[in-house]
């Protein structure tokens, strides 16, 4: 019981967050033009996911034009790039920054994460406690229509069904649950 309050409490406090996000982004853009200390955070909010070092990179912003300095891996150039052209706000990008093939005697290159890209929530290996309840429910749906209606259309909503409460229960990838050998590369 106490398990299933503490999921139920998690996931409404997600889609709540997620619809207060949801109602801010959409009155960002009512609002006409960021200012430049906002897309600077925009665009840093970004470097994380584009970049391993994005310590090493210095941004700056001015009237929707945005600089960026520093040092980045050549590898991880033109994703950095063009991620920062997305952003809401960012009508020109400056790229100032020194490419290197390798970290090798770049300081501010040392160390590092390799960058998390930008993924469709349902692609995501480990999903927030809303996802899971909202998929879950869609899963719940797909199974008692698939009991009411059977018949080819109920064979697939049963398939469909099945495999989202799965993945949603398990909170783990579908391929989680093939044997070891299934997953293995013929």
């Amino acid at each position: 019981m106490n398990e299933g309050r503490e999921f139920a409490d998690a996931a409404a406090k997600d889609l709540r967050y997620r619809a207060q996000g949801i109602a801010a982004q959409a009155r960002s853009w009512r609002g006409g033009e960021a200012s430049d200390d906002i897309l600077v955070e925009r665009v840093r909010a970004k470097l994380g996911r584009y970049s391993s070092h994005p310590g090493a990179i210095e941004v700056t912003a001015q009237n929707g034009r945005v600089v960026l300095m520093g040092d980045i891996l050549t590898a991880e150039q033109e994703s950095l790039f063009d991620a920062v052209r997305s952003v809401r706000g960012v009508e020109y990008v400056e790229n100032n920054l020194t490419a290197h093939q390798s970290a090798q005697g770049v300081s501010s290159l040392q160390g590092g994460l390799e960058p998390d890209r930008e993924r469709f929530e349902l692609a995501q290996d480990n999903w927030s406690p809303g996802v899971r309840l909202v998929t879950g429910g869609a899963g719940a749906l797909l199974l008692l229509y698939a009991l009411s209606r059977g018949g080819l259309a109920g064979i697939g909503a049963l398939a469909a069904g099945a495999a989202l409460l799965g993945r949603a229960s398990a909170n783990r990838p579908l391929a989680g649950f093939l044997p070891q050998r299934a997953r293995e590369p013929a």
